[in-house]
């Protein structure tokens, strides 16, 4: 996509219009059987979008423009783009016990140039959330006049979730949990950051993106830059704060529950406490990959990502119901990034397909 927001958003709502009906379909269904209405949905998605405008005019106004390429409402492109932030606000009417399992989970690492056979950084993650969103998913490039041009594997309607751009600026995000969620004050939403840390021309100002946009949930996010040596951080964020975590021996790995021992004294990890299992996807892939012989290869990204221990609560996770509230996750794509090379391949379903397909930006 390309040109000003309007015209992009645009087209891209036109170019995607199946995808995003039935995403929104399938959220719909979703949260009715959950028990929360559209009603409640509809009316946090309008607290979202007042302050989206505010923060981010030029962002909200390519959501409006996908929107109407498609045919939906605004409230629909928000859904998709602000999940977490919206059944954060919805779940008022949602069982509490129903809520620890709302969010995605995912696997992230990255190996420093130092670390790698090709002497290039590799930035990956494994994507776990529903799998019938497999179908709804797609590679979005946006050629812009007015910043680096990027690609993102996103969900259709979306902005931005694992991308990079030309500047060699990578971005993953994984979801995180603690007591501090709160809708007093909303944020926006995670892929807006994210897709803001990607129209960055510079790495401070990707990393910078993260750091002072508002935000309403936590969130991790490992943002990479593959230029001039390479450069890596892991950030940690919460609706009120920021913990960071730069890479060990090369190697930068996290999961689901908080690592840096700041957040550790400071927070209460309720994401670790609803999914144990993040505690050893961390280690195994970063064990794997530090077991490499030589130098690591994007195919010791794949074997790492590939790890079924603990099945199905794994590094590679397969769609079987995981608690009696029916809570059902899979990896729902394998994400490798070879930023200096302007590369992205990409697994779709890897718990049941081993095929990568290529792009190039």
């Amino acid at each position: 996509m390309e040109g000003p927001a309007e015209a992009r958003g645009e087209a891209y709502g036109r170019a995607t219009d199946t995808q995003i009906k039935c995403g929104v379909e399938r959220y719909q269904s979703f949260l009715a059987a959950k028990g929360c209405t559209w009603d409640a949905v509809v009316r946090a998605s309008s607290l979202l979008a007042g302050r989206l405008e505010e923060a981010c005019p030029e962002q909200y106004r390519e959501l409006n423009s996908v929107a109407k390429g498609a045919g939906v409402d605004l409230a629909d492109v928000l859904l998709i783009n602000g999940r977490s932030e919206i059944l954060n606000a919805a779940g008022i009417d949602i069982e509490a016990e129903d809520r620890k399992h709302l969010d995605d989970g995912c696997t992230a690492a990255v190996a420093m140039p130092e670390r790698t056979a090709e002497g290039r950084l590799i930035h990956g993650q494994n994507w776990d959330w529903r799998p019938e969103c497999e179908d709804t998913t797609v590679i979005l490039v946006v050629r812009r006049s007015d910043g680096p041009d990027l690609m993102t594997y996103v969900e259709a309607g979306g902005l931005a979730r694992a991308g990079f751009n030309e500047a060699g600026i990578a971005i993953t995000g994984n979801n995180l949990q603690t007591t501090e969620e709160t809708w007093a004050k909303p944020g926006i939403p995670l892929s807006v950051i994210r897709r803001l840390a990607l129209e960055a021309e510079t790495y401070p100002a990707a990393l910078q993106a993260v750091a002072s946009s508002p935000r309403t949930v936590s969130n991790n996010m490992i943002i990479s830059c593959a230029r001039d040596g390479g450069e890596a951080f892991d950030l940690e964020t919460t609706p009120q704060e920021i913990f960071w975590l730069a890479p060990d021996n090369g190697l930068l790995v996290h999961a689901n529950h908080f690592v840096s021992p700041a957040a550790q004294a400071k927070v209460v990890d309720a994401g670790l406490l609803n999914g144990m299992d993040s505690l050893y996807r961390d280690r195994r892939v970063r064990a794997r990959l530090e077991q490499a012989q030589d130098k690591i290869t994007q195919s010791d990204f794949e074997d790492a990502f590939s790890d079924t221990f603990g099945h199905p609560a794994a590094v590679l996770r397969s769609p079987v119901s995981r608690s009696r509230k029916q809570s059902i996750s899979a990896t729902v794509a394998t994400i490798l990034m070879d930023a200096e090379a302007r590369m992205m391949r990409v697994c779709q379903s890897p718990y049941k397909n081993s095929e990568y397909a290529t792009y190039t930006l």
